[in-house]
C-alpha cells in the first residue's frame, strides 16, 4: 500500500466508514461525502426513485453531473485507492459466486479475514472496508459497520496484528538532502533546476506531494528579505478548498540549500515555457509551477504528477548513494522537515502551523523522539546516584 501522502506512515485517509471500523480519529464526512469513484457502483445508485433511462435529456445530465460531484467529495489519492480496494473485492466476491453489493455484514467479516491473511496491514485493511461501506452507501444498500460479526473480527485482527505501521518513508533532513541535490543533474541544466527547486519547496514547505504539484505559479510569492509565501490551494484536511498560507524563510547562510534561491534559479526557465506565450499576467498564474520536461529540457505543458515526486526523491536517493534508498518517497520531504523541526527544539504550534497537521498526535510523533532525551528522568536517576556515591 501507498503511503507516500499521508501523514501516518501505513495510514490512509480516513472516512466515516472507517471511523465506524475503529479507525481512529479521522475526519468524520457528511454521508453524501462519503460516495466512492464512479467505477465502484452503477450511477443509476445516485438515482434511487427510477433508472437514468428513463430520465429526460435535462434530468439525465444532471444525473451525470451528480455522478460527478460525488466523485470529487474524496481527494485523488483516495479515489485511486478506493478504485483498488474495490476491485480486489469484486474479484474475490466473484471467486465465490457472490454480489459485491451484498449488504452482508458477514461475509465483509470474511473478506476481512483475507485480506489480514494475505498481509495486509490494519490501516490498508480499514481502507479496504471503507471503500466497500461507502460503496454501498452510494447504491442506497444498508451495511451494517457496526454488526458484532464484523465489529468482533476486525478488533480480533487488530489485537491480533497491532497498528503499528510496518513501513516508514524515510525523513529526507537537511543533510540528506544536501546529498540528494548533488546527485541531481547540475545547473544550469532545465532539469536540475526544477529538481532542486521542487525538493527544496517541498521540504521546507512541509509539503504532500499532491500539494506539492498542485502548486501553480501564482502561488508563490517572494516577500523581499524575508523569504516566500506560499498558498496551498486545497490539501488532504482541506479538501473545500479554503487555501492555507505558508512561509518559508530564506537560508541566506546556505544559498546552495535555500529554496528562494532554488526557485527563483527554476522560473526563469519556467516562464520560457511554450505553454506560457501570449498569455495574459493573470492566465499565466494559473499555469502549474512544476511541470514535465524532455531529456533536452523542453518543457512540457503539463502539470507533474504525485507519483512524479515519489519517484524524484526515490531517484535521488539512489543517485546519492543512501543507504536503503527504497526507503524514500515524495512523503520523504514532509517527515524530513517535520523530523528536522523536533530535532532543532520547534515547539508543537509553531510545527503543526507549518505542516498544517489537524491532529496533534501525529505531529507530536515527530516530537517526540527528541523530546524523549531531554530531560529524560534516567539522566536524573544516574546524576544523583553519583552523588550520593561521591557523598557517601
Amino acid at each position: 500500500m501507498d503511503t507516500d501522502d499521508t501523514d501516518e506512515p501505513g495510514g490512509m485517509h480516513g472516512t466515516d466508514d472507517a471511523n465506524a471500523l475503529g479507525g481512529g480519529d479521522h475526519p468524520a464526512l457528511p454521508p453524501a461525502a462519503a460516495a466512492p469513484p464512479a467505477s465502484l457502483v452503477p450511477t443509476a445508485a445516485i438515482d434511487p426513485a427510477g433508472s437514468p433511462g428513463a430520465l429526460s435529456a435535462a434530468l439525465q445530465d444532471l444525473h451525470e453531473h451528480a455522478a460527478g460531484y460525488a466523485t470529487r467529495a474524496r481527494g485523488p489519492g483516495t479515489l485511486r485507492t478506493y478504485r483498488s480496494a474495490w476491485r480486489a473485492w469484486e474479484a474475490w466476491c466473484a471467486s465465490f459466486g457472490r454480489p459485491p453489493l451484498s449488504g452482508e455484514p458477514r461475509l465483509l467479516a470474511m473478506y476481512a479475514v483475507h485480506c489480514a491473511d494475505r498481509g495486509l496491514t490494519v490501516s490498508s485493511l480499514r481502507v479496504h472496508l471503507a471503500a466497500i461501506l461507502a460503496a454501498h452507501r452510494l447504491a442506497g444498500l444498508p451495511l451494517d459497520a457496526g454488526d458484532p460479526r464484523l465489529a468482533m473480527v476486525v478488533e480480533g485482527i487488530v489485537r491480533s496484528r497491532g497498528t503499528r505501521p510496518r513501513r516508514q518513508a524515510a525523513a529526507a533532513v537537511p543533510a540528506t538532502l544536501r546529498q540528494m541535490l548533488a546527485g541531481r543533474p547540475a545547473p544550469p541544466s532545465p532539469m536540475g533546476l526544477r529538481d532542486r527547486a521542487l525538493l527544496l519547496l517541498g521540504f521546507a514547505a512541509a509539503l504532500r506531494r499532491s500539494e506539492l504539484v498542485a502548486l501553480c505559479l501564482g502561488d508563490v510569492t517572494p516577500v523581499a528579505v524575508r523569504g516566500l509565501r506560499v498558498l496551498v490551494r486545497r490539501s488532504k484536511t482541506d479538501q473545500r478548498g479554503a487555501g492555507q498560507e505558508v512561509a518559508i524563510r530564506a537560508n541566506h547562510a546556505e544559498p546552495a540549500l535555500c529554496p528562494v534561491v532554488a526557485l527563483q534559479a527554476w522560473l526563469l526557465v519556467r516562464h520560457g515555457g511554450a505553454d506560457l506565450d501570449g498569455l495574459s499576467p493573470e492566465d499565466a498564474a494559473e499555469a502549474p509551477l512544476f511541470v514535465g520536461m524532455s531529456k533536452a529540457g523542453r518543457l512540457s505543458a503539463h502539470r507533474l504528477s504525485d507519483r512524479a515526486v515519489s519517484r524524484l526523491v526515490g531517484q535521488a536517493a539512489r543517485d546519492a548513494g543512501l543507504e536503503r534508498p527504497e526507503r524514500f518517497s515524495g512523503h520523504s520531504l514532509r517527515a524530513g522537515f517535520a523530523t528536522a523541526a523536533g530535532e532543532a527544539g520547534v515547539d508543537l504550534a509553531r510545527l503543526m502551523r507549518q505542516t498544517r497537521h489537524r491532529s496533534a498526535d501525529t505531529a507530536l510523533g515527530y516530537l517526540r523522539p527528541t523530546d524523549m532525551w531531554r530531560n529524560n528522568p534516567t539522566q536524573a536517576v544516574w546524576e544523583a546516584s553519583t552523588e550520593d556515591r561521591d557523598g557517601a
